[in-house]
C-alpha cells in the first residue's frame, strides 16, 4: 500500500482528561502556502460556522502564518512533497473536533442557514463513510460566476477516511475494501471560490506546481480521462492552447469510443481552447453531434453543438434545447447555467439570420437583461436590438436607443436611422429635438461621418 494510502492513526477526541462530551462538535482543515491575500477572509467567513480553525502551513514566505494566528487558527508546519493528499491529509490529523469541514484559502463560506447545518452532524447509518456536498461557485474576483458543483467538503472526523491522489486530490475510504461515501447534499451553506478568476490564476502561478503532478499522473495512466481532461484544462489556463486542444481532442475521441470520464467538461473546454486559437469549429461538428448523442440534456454539450452548426434554423433550434434544459435540477457541473445570456443572445443572432426577427428581439431582450457589462459581443447586440426595435415598433426603442448611445464602441447608424425616420414620419422639428438631447448623453456622437450630412438636413441647408 502507498504510505499516502495508509489509514490516518486515531487521535485524541480532545485535551487530555477531557470527555468526549467536550470535543469540538466541527473543525475547519485548510492546508495553505502564501496566501496573505485571501486567508483572513476565508477564516472570517468559517468561524460562524466551526469550533475550531485548523491551518497547515507548507512553506509560505509571506504573513499567512502570522495572519491565520492572529484569526485563532491553530498554526503547524509541514513540508511540500508535491502531494497535494499527503498536506491535506495532514490538516486531518491535526482537527480535533467530531466532523470536518474543508476550506481552501481562496474560498469563502456564505448562506442563509450556516449554522443550521450543525444539528445534522451526527452519525448515520454509513458511519464513518457519509458526508456532505456542499455547493461550490466558481467566481470571478467581480463576483461573475464561472461554474458550480457539489462538493463533499463536511464528513466525520475518522482515521478511515482521507484524500488520494498527489494532485485533484478525491476524498473516500483509505482502508482496502472501503466503501464508497454516501453523500448528502446541504443547501444552506455554500462555497465561493475564487482561484480561477484570470488575474489570481495567473498571479498565483498555480500551473506551475499543478501542471507537473498532473503530467506524471498521465504519463503513468495514459487511460486515465479524467486526469487528461485535467491536463487539457491545465494547458489551456497557463495560456497554452495549442496543447490543450491536442489533448482534449484525443480525450474526446477516447470519450466517444465508450471509455467514461468527463464528456461534458471535454467538450466545453475544448471549444474555449478552440477560441483561443481562433479556429473555427467546424471540423468538430460531427464529434459535437456524437457527444450530444452520448449526453443528450446536458447545456453546455448542445451549445457546443450549436456553435458548430452552421444553418441558422438548426442551429437556433439545439440552442433553444440548451435553454430548455437549464431549469432541470442536476448535479453536474454546467457553466451555461451560470451564462444563459450567452445562450439567449446566440440564440438571437440565429433567428436573426434565419429572417425569424419577433423571435430574435425576443432572444434579444433575455440576452440584454443578463449580459455582463464587461462581456463582448455589446456592439452587434445594441446594433440589432436597436434595428429591430425600431422596425418591429416596440415601446421600449428608445430606451434602447439610449443603451446604444451610452455604450463607447456600439455603431450609431440606427440612431441615425431613427432620427431621419422621424424627420420622415413625424417633423423636422421632432428629429431636431431627438438629436438635440442626444449630443448631451453621447460625447462621440458629432464626429461620427453621418452626423454633419444628418444635421444639415434638419437644418435646410
Amino acid at each position: 500500500m502507498s504510505p499516502r494510502l495508509k489509514p490516518r492513526k486515531p487521535r485524541r477526541p480532545g485535551k487530555p482528561g477531557s470527555s468526549v462530551a467536550q470535543r469540538p462538535l466541527l473543525s475547519l482543515a485548510m492546508m495553505v502556502k502564501d496566501e496573505e491575500r485571501f486567508l483572513e477572509a476565508a477564516l472570517a467567513s468559517a468561524r460562524e460556522v466551526v469550533d475550531e480553525l485548523i491551518v497547515v502551513d507548507t512553506g509560505s514566505t509571506d504573513r499567512t502564518v502570522e495572519i491565520a494566528r492572529d484569526m485563532g487558527a491553530v498554526v503547524s508546519h509541514f513540508p511540500w512533497r508535491d502531494d497535494f493528499s499527503a498536506a491535506r491529509n495532514e490538516t486531518l490529523r491535526r482537527a480535533t473536533g467530531a466532523w470536518i469541514l474543508v476550506l481552501d484559502a481562496d474560498e469563502r463560506l456564505c448562506g442563509a442557514a450556516m449554522r443550521g447545518l450543525r444539528p445534522h452532524l451526527k452519525p448515520g447509518p454509513h458511519a464513518p463513510y457519509e458526508g456532505f456536498a456542499l455547493k461550490v461557485t466558481n467566481t470571478r474576483l467581480d463576483g461573475a460566476p464561472l461554474s458550480s458543483f457539489f462538493s463533499t467538503r463536511i464528513f466525520p472526523n475518522d482515521p478511515r477516511l482521507g484524500y488520494a491522489g498527489r494532485v485533484h486530490n478525491q476524498l473516500g475510504g483509505l482502508e482496502p475494501g472501503a466503501p464508497p461515501l454516501q453523500v448528502s447534499r446541504y443547501l444552506g451553506l455554500e462555497i465561493v471560490h475564487l482561484g480561477y478568476d484570470p488575474e489570481i490564476y495567473a498571479a498565483r502561478r498555480k500551473a506551475a506546481r499543478s501542471l507537473p503532478l498532473i503530467e506524471a499522473v498521465v504519463a503513468r495512466e495514459p487511460d486515465n480521462l479524467q486526469y487528461r481532461f485535467y491536463l487539457g484544462r491545465e494547458y489551456l489556463l497557463a495560456d497554452a492552447a495549442a496543447a490543450a486542444a491536442e489533448v482534449l481532442e484525443a480525450t474526446l475521441a477516447a470519450l466517444l469510443a465508450g471509455a467514461s470520464g468527463p464528456l461534458a467538461e471535454t467538450v466545453h473546454t475544448l471549444v474555449d481552447a478552440y477560441a483561443a486559437l481562433d479556429r473555427p469549429l467546424d471540423d468538430l461538428a460531427a464529434r459535437f453531434a456524437e457527444a450530444a448523442r452520448h449526453a443528450p440534456g446536458h447545456p453546455d454539450v448542445l451549445m457546443a453543438l450549436a456553435l458548430a452548426t452552421p444553418q441558422p434554423a438548426a442551429r437556433a433550434a439545439i440552442l433553444e434545447r440548451a435553454l430548455g434544459q437549464l431549469s432541470h435540477d442536476t448535479t453536474a457541473q454546467i457553466h451555461l447555467k451560470h451564462h444563459p445570456w450567452l445562450a439567449w443572445e446566440r440564440l438571437g443572432h440565429a433567428r436573426w439570420d434565419a429572417q425569424r426577427y419577433p423571435e430574435a428581439l425576443a432572444a434579444y431582450l433575455e440576452a440584454l437583461a443578463g449580459k455582463p457589462e464587461a462581456s463582448e459581443g455589446w456592439p452587434r447586440l445594441l446594433n440589432n436590438l436597436c434595428a429591430l426595435a425600431i422596425e418591429l415598433g416596440h415601446p421600449r426603442k428608445d430606451a434602447l436607443l439610449d443603451r446604444l448611445l451610452d455604450h463607447p464602441i456600439a455603431p450609431l447608424g440606427m440612431f441615425f436611422f431613427e432620427v431621419e425616420r422621424l424627420a420622415r414620419e413625424v417633423s423636422y422639428e421632432a428629429a431636431r429635438a431627438r438629436l438635440r438631447a442626444a449630443q448631451g448623453r453621447c460625447s462621440r456622437l458629432t464626429r461620427d461621418p453621418e452626423y454633419a450630412p444628418l444635421l444639415a438636413k434638419l437644418e435646410g441647408r
